[in-house]
């Protein structure tokens, strides 16, 4: 497993890789800022699902952390045997692992039902359930348990991409499609991008007049 991220309190961009050997999760993170890799220690987690069949396991761990508010966030296995899974979050600053409380009403022993992603800047749990339904949690106040809120949509999706004003929200569905959901009438509506269907997959892009290279380190002259 892998995440990427923004550490403010230093101005610094990291990686973080989790490699497991064993059960034992070891946690390394490079810094972009002095361009040196360091093993910070061992997760509390074990990041190992060995009730999931092996191409299964093999498709989670190569998808990425989702990076929220300074932190890098998975779902992994609960620390007990039969214990639900958590979201495991790992803060860039002091580089250590905290939970994150699930939001209520969400099979957290199926991990297969959930995902982790962005919604506009906020930290977002999808939950599907039968006949196709999607619940988009969202935790309007990082952190807080009674911040989660949801919406349902009757779609299968794979992630929300963004935001068109306030009620509608662009999602790639797992029939590789770019749809566009309104909050208001609960309709979706096909995105067709420059005529092209389907889309394989999508991601957010953001401008950023911050280049990674400018906090980089500086070869000597």
């Amino acid at each position: 497993m892998h995440g990427f991220g923004y550490d403010s309190s230093s101005d610094d961009y990291k990686v973080v890789t989790l490699s497991s050997c064993q059960r034992v999760t070891f946690v390394d993170v490079y810094s972009v800022k002095r361009g040196v890799w360091k093993r910070v220690g061992i997760s509390p987690y074990s990041h190992v699902f060995p009730h999931l069949s092996s191409w299964v396991t093999f498709r989670k761990s190569i998808c990425p952390g989702t990076f929220v508010n300074g932190a890098i966030h998975w779902l992994v296995p609960g620390r007990e045997p039969g214990s639900p899974s958590v979201i495991a979050a790992f803060n860039l600053a002091n580089e250590v692992f905290v939970e994150i409380p699930a939001p209520s009403g969400v099979d957290m022993l199926n991990i297969l039902l959930n995902k982790l992603v962005v919604r506009g800047g906020c930290l977002c749990l999808l939950y599907t359930r039968e006949h196709g339904q999607t619940d988009v949690w969202t935790m309007e106040e990082y952190g807080l348990k009674e911040s989660w809120t949801k919406f349902t949509i009757h779609d299968d999706i794979r992630r929300p991409l963004g935001w068109l004003g306030d009620e509608e929200v662009v999602l790639l569905t797992t029939c590789e499609a770019l749809v566009v959901y309104n909050r208001t009438n609960g309709k979706l509506r096909s995105m067709v991008v420059d005529g092209h269907r389907p889309v394989l997959d999508g991601c957010n892009f953001m401008e950023s007049f911050v280049s990674t290279a400018s906090i980089g380190p500086r070869s000597k002259t």
